[in-house]
């Protein structure tokens, strides 16, 4: 048995342990969490064997939607954009959506003319005009930032 022989003793300090405290809110204002993201991930229509491509820069960010594309059964896939054209369509062509960067999307704009089929783009972050992910994902979270709705 390893390590049976010898017991390591810790060192006793006078300290109290620090109690764990709740994160305040603008220290974790970011919509990117994992049950946010699968919720939206459901309500777009993604499940069981869909694929989402991510071509996402931030690497917590695209954790969270890894594991909420998980939770709704779907696989992903990452790509780097440095990735050559013929490639990328290739594995484009078989995504049930892809969300991209907006600072990446010279990147992801190499492979439109090699697709006979374009899937859904969600863009992320500033520079997009529509469909983008991370002020989806704000307006889910938070029902207050809604906009009112229009009397009939």
């Amino acid at each position: 048995m390893l390590g049976a022989r010898y017991s390591v003793t810790l060192p006793v300090t006078s300290e109290k342990p620090v109690p764990l405290r709740p994160v305040p809110e603008a220290e974790h204002s970011s919509p990117f969490v994992p049950g946010a993201c699968a919720k939206w991930a459901r309500d777009e229509g993604i499940s069981f064997g869909d694929m989402a491509v991510l071509m996402v820069a931030d690497p917590l960010e695209a954790a969270a939607l890894r594991q909420g594309f998980a939770w709704v059964g779907a696989r992903t896939k990452d790509l780097d954009p440095g990735i050559d054209a013929p490639e990328l369509a290739l594995i484009l062509s078989g995504a049930s959506i892809a969300i991209v960067d907006s600072a990446l999307a010279p990147s992801y704009a190499r492979a439109l003319g090699r697709l006979d089929r374009l899937p859904p783009v969600w863009w992320n972050g500033p520079g997009a005009d529509f469909a983008r992910l991370d002020l989806a994902l704000a307006e889910a979270a938070e029902p207050d930032l809604r906009s009112p709705a229009l009397p009939c």
